[in-house]
């Protein structure tokens, strides 16, 4: 296999300057540059990475720590992550934390996601993880999707997203008002975002729009299209007159749409309903909803990590991203 001194030779070039195109160092001469990218082209020279970091301490890696896998919004902020990571000669370690045993694992210093230049971490609450609100790193880092004064975060103010559910949605005289979703099999992987969004409905509906909290019901439902289902079926049999929702996610939503249906009741017209995420589905179930700037999310966290590690910076990264309402034909 090609090393880097076969690059240097082939290219007429010190191993320095090899070394400095690996790197993406701007200092290097074009000229240079376009001699080194097609000699390592013609021998298929592929850098050692774990001798790279060893030699510079950097691995041009970084860690992505997510609760879970397989669902819409994570699958669309790595992706977004991932992007700007590319662009900028990172590649990036995937691990879903899943369950207790697996914290348990990252607890070490000395687990592999350490290893890298830095971390993303999307989702989770460092309170309720470690007892000393921190990763066991002196590595960078910043969480994305959750609000934490006592890390580098960046979120979307999901109590804003609650008030605008709360000024949008269209309540019927003397009705039943439901809140669905919330519910967390494990409270140490809860980022604290769907409290937010109740809270910030809760509040808007009783302090700006008078509403009694005796109207307001809600109901803890996982994050499961099942789940919703049948609770969409349950409450329109013991529904007599029109009601609104506000779901916590458009996938509590839809589901509770689609049970609702099942009975022959439809939203927009026999009841009101807004979801939350505006996940690739919203728009063809003509879901009314309120938008996450998801791509924007992993982007911007993408960007403040890697300017983070290129600084050495140790400045408090504290970034609030809004939401938007979006008004389809469901409210």
């Amino acid at each position: 296999m090609a090393n880097v001194k076969d690059v240097a030779k082939l290219a007429k070039v010190s191993v320095g300057t090899v070394s400095k195109v690996l790197n993406n160092d701007p200092t290097v001469k074009p000229k240079n540059r376009e001699k080194v990218m097609k000699a390592i082209e013609k021998l298929n020279y592929v850098p050692n990475i774990h001798a790279k970091n060893l030699s510079s301490g950097k691995t041009n890696m970084i860690s992505i720590i997510s609760p879970t896998i397989g669902d819409e919004f994570h699958e669309r902020l790595v992706s977004a992550i991932d992007e700007v990571l590319s662009k900028n000669g990172y590649d990036s370690v995937f691990f879903p934390l899943l369950s207790r045993d697996r914290l348990e694992r990252v607890s070490s210093p000395s687990h592999f996601l350490y290893q890298t230049d830095g971390l993303i971490v999307s989702s989770l609450s460092l309170t309720k993880m470690f007892k000393d609100n921190k990763f066991p790193t002196p590595k960078p880092y910043i969480l994305v999707d959750t609000r934490d004064e006592m890390n580098d975060c960046i979120f979307v103010d999901n109590y804003h997203g609650g008030v605008l559910a709360a000024k949008n949605i269209k309540i019927y005289p003397n009705s039943d008002i439901y809140i669905l979703g919330g519910y967390e099999s494990d409270e140490v992987f809860s980022s604290g975002v769907f409290s937010e969004r109740l809270n910030g409905f809760i509040d808007e509906l009783v302090n700006q729009r008078g509403i009694s909290k005796k109207r307001i019901k809600v109901i803890e439902v996982a994050l499961s299209w099942k789940e919703s289902f049948e609770v969409g079926r349950n409450i329109i049999k013991n529904q007599k007159k029109r009601f609104s929702v506000f779901a916590l996610s458009d996938i509590i939503a839809f589901g509770f749409i689609e049970g609702a249906k099942s009975e022959d009741m439809f939203p927009g017209k026999d009841y009101s309903i807004i979801g939350y995420d505006d996940l690739s589905f919203a728009e063809s179930i003509k879901l009314s909803t309120v938008r996450q700037p998801i791509e924007l999310l992993g982007q911007t966290a993408a960007e403040l990590l890697i300017e983070k590690i290129t600084n050495h910076s140790n400045e408090k990264i504290q970034k609030c991203l809004k939401p938007k309402y979006i008004e389809r034909k469901s409210n």
